[in-house]
């Protein structure tokens, strides 16, 4: 995973948080998506507090953007969900989008 908070303009009041899925790596896509939100959270990814599950089903999540069964890659296609106030994006070529919530 590659992930970067990138510094918003002056009119935009938040960072959106940039990862990268690396498919050919030993993380799966569900792992690499909890890693960016425990980035983005503060909150570490193995204590049990940071969980897809209640927005996704992360075997879904894998499957949906796994190569074909002939071991071609997936093209096109995304997929939103929100985690702890957090809008998370997922595009089918593995980059994953995280918007913090909108602080008032």
């Amino acid at each position: 995973m590659h992930g970067h908070p990138t510094s918003p303009p002056p009119s935009q009041p938040r960072a959106i948080y940039r990862a990268v899925h690396d498919p050919d790596g030993p993380a799966t896509l569900s792992t690499t998506v909890v890693h960016a939100l425990a980035d983005c959270t503060g909150l570490d990814p193995t204590d049990g507090r940071l969980s897809l599950y209640d927005a996704i089903d992360p075997d879904a999540l894998d499957a949906l953007f796994r190569p074909k069964y002939d071991g071609t890659p997936r093209t096109g296609g995304h997929l939103s969900f929100v985690v702890e106030d957090h809008y998370v994006t997922v595009t089918a070529d593995g980059e994953i989008t995280v918007e913090p919530p909108v602080r008032r």
